[in-house]
């Protein structure tokens, strides 16, 4: 039975005032719907992804969200520039080696690194989407592959000349097998990590992983041992224990 008594009237001065949402400007608040749509594309995958999904997850209505992108397939292509910004950054720091066997050790030691950290890694949505791509028509994960390479090419290039011409590559292998054999390996480490139950069942503990997968990818393109063991020994002490 529906109450007969007055509706309650709060007392003005039990009041709590309600903080005013910040006002983001136009370029902000279209930012913060690109971050959004990033998250959801690479959960969901395109097709799977609502604009209404999208636009709870940014906190803005859905006709908001279509006030700055005519379709979901434009917004889609803001989301892909995003990444392709992101794996600039990505790029650059990859690159921070010097020229050698030395440093191409220390490149598989970055980029494994980089794989543990699963989700939390800076480029993880990115990467679903670049794999999402791959189960697709694979266009997309082309175009990021290509830049890539392009990117990274003549510095591993000279790296790779370098080894063999101070004997730390004892059989020769091309420059963008290196780049395409690391990247295969160390993305799958990545993309199998990055649940909250881990996909794969790796044995040990992420100093372990570290270690055996960074033996597996410098031995494959053909680094001398003795190099190897002597990096990880200097470098893995920097490896912090997994929580238990």
């Amino acid at each position: 039975m529906a109450s007969i008594l007055p509706s309650p009237r709060a007392d003005a001065s039990t009041e709590v005032p309600r903080k005013a949402r910040p006002r983001l400007s136009g370029a902000d608040r279209r930012m913060s719907i690109v971050v959004a749509a990033k998250s959801v594309f690479a959960t969901s995958g395109y097709d799977g992804a609502k604009t209404q999904q999208i636009a709870t997850a940014a906190g803005v209505s859905e006709a908001l969200v279509y006030r700055h992108f005519p379709s979901k397939a434009a917004l889609y292509r803001a989301v892909l520039r995003r990444v392709i910004q992101e794996q600039d950054a990505v790029m650059a720091d990859a690159l921070a080696f010097e020229a050698s066997g030395v440093g191409l050790v220390e490149m598989v030691l970055r980029s494994v690194r980089h794989a543990i950290e699963g989700a939390r890694a800076s480029n993880a949505e990115g990467m679903q989407l670049v794999y999402g791509s791959l189960a697709a028509d694979g266009g997309y994960a082309r175009l990021v592959y290509r830049r890539a390479r392009r990117l990274v090419l003549p510095h591993i290039r000279k790296a790779v000349d370098r080894a063999v011409a101070d004997g730390d590559i004892t059989t020769p292998i091309s420059a963008e097998n290196v780049i395409n054999f690391v990247e295969h390996i160390t993305s799958m480490i990545q993309m199998a990590k990055r649940a909250d139950r881990p996909i794969v069942d790796y044995p040990g503990d992420d100093a372990a992983l570290v270690t055996e997968a960074v033996r597996f990818c410098a031995r494959g393109i053909g680094l001398r041992a003795q190099l190897i063991e002597q990096m990880l020994s200097a470098e893995l002490t920097q490896i912090e224990p997994a929580d238990s």
